[in-house]
């Protein structure tokens, strides 16, 4: 159906809380539109919170040659959502998402030729991978337009290093299209880990335990030591632990007036917050993150939005309880948002938690994009000139739109 203007408003912003909610998009990435008529569409504005979105900040786009009402900016990749108008005219509902398991697949290049049954209806008969382009590009809208026209019948394309594009006749297709397209990549996943290990079995422990060995080896750590997390006032930052204890720490003298001795992991949280205007850190210990981590080598992006929300070349530090290691950490995570802990998982930053959100679900699924490309035996990492160009726009541009 084709919404009046008023109902897509709304939907468009309730389906944007909805993303957030389910983690299919972080920050301002991702994109939602509704048609309201054969000529026209709402979409989202260009680097706005989802969550703080009201019905009147959303965009009116010409379906024709993508020009727009108002004065505020649309979505940078409106082209997408336009040429999905103007390809079916059945479609009336367009999602944008950033989802895990399909990012893993569509980074891999792995197009699914042969949906199963169970997903056909919702589907098509094959979920299509679209050639790689930069964000907002006219080269990744054109990789689409392609795509749309080459797969009639598939609602659901994958985006090597970009993530999922689904086009659904309502807003309720639309999502079940995202949920349908990331349950079935998670299966298309598994059965290449266990093609890769010729075994009939699958857990998320041997996953990880195989991507390990075949990185160079290593182990699970059995426990990982609690890292803690803090946030800074003026000259001071309080540091927090799992355990429930608490820790008050003067940054310059590492002080404190807690009758608890001060675990030595206080030095790695003052010597960034010296180094750095920061104002808030914490330890990640995701299972991907933990097992990323162990084989002590470098994040290179697959990933544009880890590239831009987390940067580029993450580095792999060890922490051995000493303060030169804690200012060698500090000066490893300079630039950038986050640093790995070889076998501790990682320690990311951010001028505000929501910083802390976004790379902690971006560098989870970075972390998995890494371990996909493993089992399929496939996929690039981004260029580093592409990835110093997105983390420069994101840090000069996007990031101050997000807050």
């Amino acid at each position: 159906m084709v919404y009046t203007e008023s109902q897509a408003r709304e939907l468009v912003v309730e389906a944007g809380k909805v993303l957030l909610e389910t983690g299919l998009i972080a920050r301002t990435w991702g994109n939602v539109s509704a048609r309201i008529s054969e000529t026209q569409f709402v979409i989202t504005p260009s680097g706005r919170p989802y969550d703080t979105l009201t019905p009147e900040d959303l965009v009116i786009v010409n379906i024709d040659d993508y020009s727009y009402e108002g004065e505020i900016k649309p979505s940078s990749e409106k082209g997408i959502h336009a040429d999905a108008y103007r390809l079916r005219p059945s479609v009336n509902f367009v999602i944008h998402t950033h989802q895990i398991r399909a990012s893993v697949v569509g980074t891999a290049g792995v197009s699914i030729d042969n949906v199963p049954e169970k997903y056909k209806e919702i589907l098509g008969d094959c979920v299509p991978v679209a050639a790689y382009g930069m964000p907002s590009t006219e080269k990744l809208r054109k990789a689409l337009e392609t795509a749309y026209m080459e797969y009639p019948t598939s609602k659901a394309f994958m985006m090597v290093h970009h993530g999922a594009c689904c086009l659904g006749e309502s807003y309720e297709e639309a999502f079940k299209i995202a949920e349908s397209l990331e349950a079935l990549c998670k299966e298309v996943t598994h059965k290449a880990y266990r093609l890769y290990e010729g075994t009939a079995d699958y857990s998320r422990k041997a996953m990880l335990e195989s991507f390990i060995k075949a990185s160079g080896g290593g182990k699970l750590p059995k426990y990982v030591t609690d890292f803690g997390e803090s946030e800074r006032s003026g000259d001071s930052f309080m540091l927090k632990f799992k355990n429930g204890k608490e820790f008050n720490v003067d940054i310059k003298t590492l002080r404190c007036d807690s009758e608890d001795t001060l675990p030595p992991t206080a030095m790695i949280h003052a010597a960034i917050y010296k180094s750095s205007d920061i104002t808030c850190i914490k330890h990640l210990t995701d299972n991907e993150i933990i097992g990323y981590s162990v084989i002590g080598q470098p994040i290179n992006p697959r990933l544009d939005d880890f590239a831009q929300i987390a940067g580029t070349k993450i580095k792999c530090a060890v922490w051995d309880g000493s303060k030169s290691s804690a200012k060698s950490i500090a000066n490893a995570v300079k630039g950038k948002n986050v640093v790995l802990i070889k076998g501790s998982g990682a320690i990311c930053t951010g001028t505000k938690k929501s910083d802390l959100e976004a790379v902690e679900l971006v560098l989870s699924k970075e972390c998995q994009t890494q371990m996909g490309a493993v089992f399929f035996g496939s996929g690039d990492t981004l260029s580093p000139v592409d990835c110093n160009l997105m983390r420069m726009i994101y840090v000069k541009k996007y990031s101050k739109k997000a807050e």
